[in-house]
């Protein structure tokens, strides 16, 4: 099992690919991955006003509300109502206008590349677990309230509010803490 600690005080605010708005970048991956090429990103974004999501052809997306009261996403045939820790998966390729509803909302997304990572599913997490990855698989955990903590091996690791962690490996890890916490869980494609 490996664990790779992402703390909020690492993460990088730069524009969005389409220049709308700010995302905070928790995570790319592989090294050296870019937000054109990449086989995992992951990202925290506030949406102040109706616009147009960045479009990432190719990739699956994860998209979690933790701050706000709802978010309405427009694609071409239809209309989703995003909800607060409701994950919603869509093909991130098709750029929906986002519009939020009763003032700003904060989102977490969690994009996989097809020919990578298939999204197998995601859990907001309110009392302790036990999370394995699998052989080939990924979890993927951000603290979204209180404070987390992973059992490892050789010591516990914190995880605050906004702090992330990604579980990879055959092995059970306990989760354990109070607040809310999403996980997201990935297979290896192919």
């Amino acid at each position: 099992m490996t664990i790779t600690y992402l703390p909020a005080a690492g993460y990088e605010t730069l524009p969005w690919k389409n220049g709308e708005g700010f995302t905070d970048e928790i995570c790319l991956r592989p090294d050296g991955a870019s937000r054109e090429d990449f086989a995992l990103r992951i990202s925290s974004a506030p949406i102040l006003e109706s616009g147009v999501f960045s479009a990432f052809p190719g990739a699956e997306r994860v998209i979690t509300l933790i701050e706000g009261s709802a978010l309405d996403l427009r694609f071409a045939t239809h209309t989703h109502r995003l909800l607060p820790f409701r994950p919603y998966f869509f093909d991130t390729g098709l750029a929906p206008v986002g519009t939020p509803d009763g003032g700003p909302v904060r989102v977490v997304n969690v994009m996989a590349a097809r020919a990578a990572w298939k999204v197998a599913g995601a859990d907001l997490l309110s009392a302790p677990a036990l999370c394995d990855a699998g052989e080939n698989g990924l979890i993927v955990l951000f603290a979204v309230s209180g404070e987390w903590h992973l059992r490892k091996a050789d010591g516990t690791l914190a995880l605050a509010p906004r702090d992330s962690a990604l579980l990879e490996g055959a092995q059970p890890v306990p989760v354990e803490g109070a607040g809310q916490m999403l996980a997201v869980q990935m297979q290896r494609a192919g």
